[in-house]
């Protein structure tokens, strides 16, 4: 992740402070109680909005609250826990048809919830559960419930292409998803046959902090074979200390580093296309703030309980040429690449 592979949220957190839209208020329960929601103000709290997928996640929302005749309100919680759940209960105040956010500390949101479940307000949950949570939508990419999963597939193509080798995990803040992200690939990575020679967590989340980090590293373990990142933010700046080490950056499958990042920010996109990433694990952020949208209409007509999984996708140096921004491929809240459980 980033959080650069991972996405968050509130109404007053990983990245750009900015206070997009209307504050909130009433009218959302009459709307849908007349058996319509257009016009419904809803609210989400960003965990970090200037993260550039956060970014995306937002262009999202507005894209599905557009569809459906909706005013959204972004609020960053900028990775605060405590203003999150301030940015929360600000939303609850100003009476916001529905609620999303990423939650960073979800034991923190729980008394939030339950006053949101209170207020008859429906709260989605963004890679994150809750007791009072309406409904989860999940990035494909945080979810290790089977082979499939992208952190496991990670760790089996990095066991394939360099057999026994060393690897360098990259961390982040200790956010659940983060954490539980980091957990599924090392679990996968030491299953594969691989060597973890450290881990080293990313907590400012940002490329200047992770060059910083990793400055050393290539020095200390001049055999390392593959660096795995959270995020596309410190893959990038892992990509740059390798390179002041000497190091080239492998394909994924030619001799090298292979540097895999998180998020699909566009620039890893960049990166990736250049030469200076081996990949980046694509959780589509547009597709997923559609799909908080998505979430709060079902919601809004009763329709809760549900886990919508936003499909990911792995662009490296062998099919970047195809890619194409999500945000011009025409999603509407009925064809986003969304398997509802």
């Amino acid at each position: 992740m980033s959080i650069s592979r991972w996405k968050l949220a509130s109404c007053s957190v990983l990245g750009v402070a900015a206070l997009l839209g209307t504050a909130a208020c009433g009218g959302g329960d009459d709307a849908s109680a007349s058996g319509g929601t257009s016009g419904l103000k809803v609210a989400y709290s960003s965990p970090v909005a200037s993260q550039p997928g956060q970014q995306i996640v937002t262009n999202g929302l507005n894209a599905g609250a557009k569809e459906l005749g909706w005013e959204v309100n972004v609020i960053d919680a900028n990775l605060s826990a405590d203003q999150q759940v301030s940015n929360v209960q600000t939303m609850i105040q100003q009476q916001a048809a529905a609620i999303g956010l990423w939650a960073l500390d979800s034991g923190a949101m729980e008394g939030t919830y339950a006053q949101a479940k209170a207020a008859n307000i429906p709260v989605i949950g963004v890679n994150s559960e809750g007791a009072n949570v309406s409904s989860t939508v999940w990035w494909g990419v945080n979810r290790c419930d089977d082979d499939q999963s992208p952190y496991r597939v990670a760790a089996k193509e990095i066991a394939t292409a360099r057999p026994g080798g060393k690897v360098i995990v990259m961390g982040g803040p200790p956010v659940p998803s983060i954490q539980a992200n980091v957990k599924c690939f090392s679990d996968a990575a030491k299953a594969a046959g691989l060597t973890i020679l450290a881990q080293i967590d990313n907590t400012k989340d940002t490329s200047a902090n992770a060059a910083s980090l990793t400055a050393d590293t290539f020095t200390k373990y001049p055999d390392v074979d593959a660096v795995w990142s959270y995020n596309d933010s410190s893959a990038i700046g892992a990509s740059t200390s390798a390179t002041r080490a000497g190091r080239k950056i492998s394909d994924g499958k030619s001799e090298g580093i292979i540097i895999q990042g998180s998020n699909g920010d566009p620039d890893a996109i960049e990166a990736v296309k250049q030469g200076r990433l081996s990949g980046t694990w694509d959780p589509d952020s547009y597709a997923t703030g559609m799909a908080v949208i998505k979430a709060m209409d079902d919601a809004k007509k009763g329709v809760t309980g549900k886990n919508y999984v936003v499909t990911a996708k792995y662009w490296s140096q062998a099919n970047i040429a195809e890619y194409k921004d999500t945000a011009t491929l025409g999603y509407t809240l009925a064809t986003i690449p969304v398997t509802e459980k």
